[in-house]
């Protein structure tokens, strides 16, 4: 099921590699705790080196400025038990691996008859940079990941953003904007999911406005439920009604923020 994803990406044959990538890499290289080990053994089932992407399998240019050094791609497909540490193993896996990913986390069940029930599927991004502090080591800037796409019964937002992965959709001026671009139809879908509207923005400062207004938009959601489930609690009438402006408040600014979304 997950072919879909790839599908809709239409990379070209030779950037494929399928090579499984043994966990024992990350135990033996990435600085993980306890914690790490026992969510990559428990959660992961195994991780799958899919594609690369670089000017010898793709006809897109490397980008180097000084700051970044996007000079290949690589997309890696996690297979799950599990749906738990999703967003840390994340993490660890786009600090521990230079270059820029795709990490595409694949969660399939099964129905009692054994056949295929639900297939859930999430991109993780993260842009990089190269540390100030440290020569040859490289800084995670930012991650972002979307939510769950079920991929057996796909939304009409859901069906646009992978639409929108496709190869000749994303600009092949160098990989840094090829990179930029998928980071920001991550930032569509969230928005979408918000808005019920999908829609990329062209502009650099415009993307980066509204990644910046998506965070906000999470955040005022947060509080909003936050205080509502503080007013289920709360017994005494003065300050229910003071939660209920808040709540109230919180909503408009919420609404204000949807409506530029």
């Amino acid at each position: 099921m997950v072919a879909v994803l790839y599908h809709k990406m239409a990379l070209p044959n030779a950037c494929h590699l399928g090579k499984r990538v043994p966990k024992k890499l990350f135990y033996e290289n990435a600085q993980l705790n306890a914690t790490d080990r026992r969510a990559f053994a428990e959660n992961i089932d195994t991780i799958i080196w899919q594609y690369t992407l670089k000017p010898s399998t793709i006809p897109i240019q490397p980008y180097e400025d000084g700051q970044r050094e996007y000079v290949e791609i690589e997309v890696l497909q996690v297979n799950l038990r599990t749906i738990r540490s999703t967003k840390r193993i994340a993490e660890i896996i786009h600090r521990a691996i230079p270059y820029p990913l795709i990490i595409v986390f694949v969660y399939q069940t099964l129905s009692n008859d054994g056949l295929l029930a639900e297939c859930l599927c999430s991109l993780s991004l993260a842009l990089k940079r190269l540390s100030q502090a440290e020569h040859g080591a490289i800084v995670v800037e930012e991650l972002l990941s979307t939510d769950w796409i079920d991929l057996s019964s796909l939304s009409a937002v859901d069906v646009e953003f992978l639409d929108s992965l496709a190869l000749t959709y994303l600009p092949h001026t160098h990989l840094y904007a090829f990179y930029a671009a998928l980071v920001d139809r991550v930032v569509a879908l969230g928005c979408a999911k918000l808005t019920g509207r999908y829609c990329v923005e062209s502009a650099v400062e415009e993307s980066h406005a509204r990644k910046d207004r998506l965070a906000t938009s999470h955040n005022l959601e947060l509080q909003i439920s936050e205080y509502r489930e503080a007013l289920t609690k709360e017994t005494q009438f003065n300050r229910k009604v003071e939660l209920n402006m808040k709540i109230r408040q919180l909503e408009q600014q919420l609404q204000k923020l949807l409506d530029t979304l």
